[in-house]
């Protein structure tokens, strides 16, 4: 076995072979939708999946989920290789791809910011468990389902053209709610958020909302890696797979030996006291010594040996045995046990619950930007409506990318629920397209868009 193959135990060449097969045309999808140009997306695939190769062979305590680290590979790779056009939309092929609504997924997803965007992706699109999209995230489990359920109520107005309803301020777990929002089956864990949701309305109507958005991703076409570059990037991933792990065969190879060298050891290596014939031997010995000690004291304990002729005459006629005595054992008088009843109140039945008073609807709340386009460093004017009376509204300036640009600014709400500022549209990059001016207030979040003409 050679020093490779040992570092790599336990993970042979086919199943990441196999692995890569099935998620090529996934990761190349997502690479495209990251802004990625036809012929860099391909040298990302390749790149990212050879980059899978070498650290499950030489560094396999860093790949924790393989599907998680390779989709986290090839998103690093694809954003620092993004110079896509923002009008030039991936489209996949096949059935599904004269559908309208692919063209209105895909301008949907193209406006939310790219951590959104790719959490929808790996979770809707790719149907990707919870801890694969969370190392693909750079985050854990409930972290990237907290993600997911913002992303898809950020998605649902430009798909549906309405706001989209507002988390209530009691939910504590908007990831429970964004797995129960999903078809199948839920978790064990999620059964009391399950339940609470048939009795709310506001919670309802959020699942009901991440659920339209979860369905409809299912049904997104994935942009498939060329067939003309595929022959060529499998052949090469593959030779170096099995260049630098183990095949199935040899990992079976490497149990059945330690399996003999167990047994090996269980018979040479422990030696033995006794053989089967020693022990045998012994048990014989043992009944020999014990019937001849038995034959002498017999002999022993008659104190009048009988000779040839009495013998004869005592066995002829056998003097009558004495009737034996049965002496009954004495009867021992205890005195009877002393029983206490105890009488067990039955319990008081429980107060009613006091009936919850219904949920009053959620707001209308809004965000707008003046002008919608123009200009890097242009003075941009930012109303709402709708929010709570009070409250401070943090208003950022993001980049193509979803980054904030370090342009931010602070309102307050009037009595009315509305506000209006002042923010400054700069970007260090001075890249051209489409930014976003996000408003949150630490329990909702906007985004209005603003193009940066070139």
């Amino acid at each position: 076995m050679t020093q490779q193959q040992q570092r790599a135990a336990g993970v042979s060449a086919e199943d990441l072979v196999a692995a890569i097969r099935i998620h090529l045309d996934r990761v190349h999808d997502a690479v495209r939708r990251l802004g990625c140009e036809p012929d860099a997306a391909v040298g990302v695939v390749e790149s990212s999946a050879a980059d899978l190769v070498g650290a499950v062979a030489r560094r396999p305590e860093t790949v924790a989920d393989v599907l998680g680290w390779w989709f986290a590979r090839a998103r690093s790779l694809g954003l620092a290789r993004a110079t896509r056009n923002p009008d030039d939309l991936p489209l996949g092929g096949g059935v599904l791809s004269v559908d309208s609504d692919q063209q209105t997924l895909a301008e949907a997803l193209d406006e939310l910011p790219e951590p959104e965007r790719f959490a929808l992706l790996l979770r809707d699109s790719y149907d990707l468990p919870d801890a694969s999209v969370g190392v693909g995230l750079g985050t854990d489990a409930d972290g990237a389902m907290r993600l997911v359920g913002q992303a898809r109520l950020a998605l649902l107005p430009y798909v549906d053209d309405e706001p989209a309803p507002e988390l209530a301020s009691h939910q504590s777990d908007p990831g429970a709610l964004a797995r129960v929002a999903e078809t199948g089956p839920f978790a064990a864990r999620d059964a009391t958020t399950q339940r609470h949701v048939l009795t709310c309305p506001s919670c309802g109507k959020v699942t009901d909302a991440q659920r339209r958005v979860h369905v409809l991703l299912t049904g997104l076409t994935v942009v498939a890696l060329p067939e003309a570059d595929r022959v060529g990037v499998l052949a090469r991933l593959e030779e170096m797979a099995y260049r630098m792990l183990p095949t199935g065969a040899v990992l079976l190879a490497q149990a059945d030996e330690e399996v003999l060298v167990f047994e090996e050891y269980d018979e040479d290596d422990e030696p033995r006291l006794f053989s089967p014939l020693l022990v045998l031997l012994g048990f014989v010995l043992a009944a020999l010594a014990g019937l001849g000690l038995g034959l002498l004291l017999t002999r022993d304990s008659d104190p009048s040996p009988i000779t040839g002729t009495d013998r004869l005459g005592a066995l002829a006629s056998p003097e009558p045995t004495k009737p034996e005595v049965l002496i009954s054992p004495p009867v021992v008088e205890a005195p009877a046990p002393v029983t206490s009843v105890f009488i067990v109140p039955l319990p008081s039945p429980p107060p009613p619950s006091p009936t919850p008073s219904p949920t009053p609807p959620s707001q209308q709340f809004s965000l707008t930007v003046e002008p919608s386009s123009g200009g890097n460093g242009a003075e941009l004017v930012v109303t709402g409506t709708g929010w709570p009376p009070d409250a401070r509204v943090t208003l950022d300036y993001l980049d193509v990318a979803g980054n904030e640009t370090g342009s931010r600014t602070t309102v307050a709400v009037d009595p009315n629920g509305e506000f209006s500022a002042e923010l400054t549209a700069e970007d260090p990059a001075d890249q051209p397209g489409r930014h976003t001016v996000r408003a949150t207030d630490g329990l909702r979040t906007l985004r209005a868009p603003y193009i940066v003409e070139p």
